[in-house]
């Protein structure tokens, strides 16, 4: 699904053409640019109601928001990453995977 700015406007509270604007300026959210402007996606309507609840809700200001974000999306590439990693455990036959979790459960050397 995609929307275009007036319906991304529309369906966040508190969001300005002002404040989407300097959002995408400072590239936090970064939509698809077509010649009739801008075209986005669910992803990006998330993180304009990600943005917005941490600035409104959470009063994180302009200064740490990048921060934050950097921070959230590490932690979504690693989610994803992990989810790749669980993907192929599991086509393992079943000897390698009880081998895999014994390893896991296993305490570290080094602790």
């Amino acid at each position: 699904m995609t929307l275009r700015e007036q319906d991304v406007l529309r369906s966040i509270t508190g969001l300005t053409r002002i404040r989407l604007e300097t959002w995408i300026q400072r590239g936090w959210v970064m939509p698809t640019r077509s010649e009739s402007g801008y075209i986005y996606t669910e992803i990006d309507i998330a993180r304009c109601n990600l943005i917005r609840e941490l600035e409104d809700e959470l009063e994180i200001d302009h200064e740490a928001l990048p921060v934050v974000l950097s921070l959230l999306d590490q932690l979504y590439g690693l989610r994803r990453e992990l989810r790749v990693i669980i993907r192929a455990i599991e086509k393992q036959p079943r000897d390698v995977r009880s081998q895999i979790l014994d390893l896991i459960q296993q305490k570290p050397e080094d602790e």
